[in-house]
């Protein structure tokens, strides 16, 4: 017995494919007819039925002639070809996605001008890699000259880089927006940078300090909790404990000068460089210390009015 055969009409009645579409195939090499009858119509197989099925569904796929013909042609293989286009469509369903959330976000802002659709729509093409190639290049400026190296410039790093989460908030897009800025702010990463090359020294035990930073701000943050004013015996004592114990940890002597120094940072932290911690926090950055602005303001207060140390 023969192997069975058919006409472009029973193939498209098979397949469910229109004859135009078929023919289309045919001519293009995708589909040659196994044979020609007498009357030169077009005469196909059972193999090309399936061949039929296979180039629908590559092309519900999304998938190119062009590289239906190679694989056909089986110049490409059936795995290259589905692992390639579920690559561009992964990235077309994030192309989409992030339309998606420059629009929603958009949306959340009170009657929302021009300005803001374009503002957040450059925002949005900073991706998250692209930020983290910005916070390198901020670390790196930042610790060049200092002694930040190693599992500490890792940890830096590491609270450094933020993400944008898939559907961030109208607060978290500003955040990220003026975040981009700062990170690229020749004036705000030489600031930083001069803070860095004072702290970060060979005398500086890290650990101490972060310990020491810790205690004083629970202690603080009780303190501020219980509404104790900063000139009181029991924050003068906090703030002296706080003296002597970051002094040990920086190599320092817990002076007048240690404690104007003191008095300097808190000013740093409570600018730029405390508004670009806030906006690491809105990212949901974690610090290893708590950076509550009150907190601090209350315990710089509380140095400030301690009797100058000798």
């Amino acid at each position: 017995m023969g192997a069975k055969t058919y006409t472009i009409g029973d193939l498209a009645r098979l397949s469910g494919q229109p004859v135009r579409r078929i023919r289309f195939y045919s001519d293009r090499g995708l589909l040659p007819p196994a044979l020609r009858s007498a009357s030169n119509y077009r005469v196909y197989t059972d193999a090309d039925v399936a061949k039929l099925d296979l180039i629908h569904a590559l092309r519900e796929a999304g998938v190119g002639l062009d590289t239906i013909g190679r694989l056909l042609a089986r110049r490409l293989s059936l795995h290259d070809v589905l692992r390639t286009r579920l690559e561009i469509l992964e990235a077309e369903i994030a192309a989409k996605h992030r339309v998606a959330t420059v629009l929603r976000a958009t949306l959340r802002i009170p009657n929302p001008a021009d300005g803001d659709l374009r503002r957040i729509w450059t925002m949005s093409n900073l991706s998250n890699q692209q930020m983290k190639a910005l916070a390198e290049q901020f670390v790196d400026a930042i610790a060049a000259g200092t002694a930040l190296d190693g599992s500490w410039r890792r940890q830096v790093l590491d609270m450094t880089v933020p993400e944008l989460p898939a559907d961030p908030t109208p607060d978290q897009i500003a955040a990220w927006d003026e975040l981009s800025r700062l990170l690229a702010d020749p004036t705000f990463v030489r600031e930083v940078q001069e803070g860095t090359k004072a702290f970060w020294t060979d005398a500086l035990d890290p650990e101490a300090y972060q310990t020491a930073s810790r205690r004083a701000y629970e202690n603080a943050a009780d303190a501020a909790a219980r509404n104790l004013s900063p000139g009181s015996p029991e924050a003068q004592a906090i703030a002296r404990t706080w003296l002597a114990d970051s002094a040990r940890a920086l190599g320092r002597t817990p002076d007048s000068a240690f404690q104007d120094w003191h008095v300097a940072q808190y000013e740093r932290n409570a600018g730029r460089l405390g508004r670009y911690r806030e906006l690491l926090g809105v990212l949901g950055k974690d610090f290893p210390i708590a950076v509550d602005r009150t907190v601090w303001r209350w315990l710089n207060d509380a140095l400030k009015s301690l009797q100058p140390a000798h």
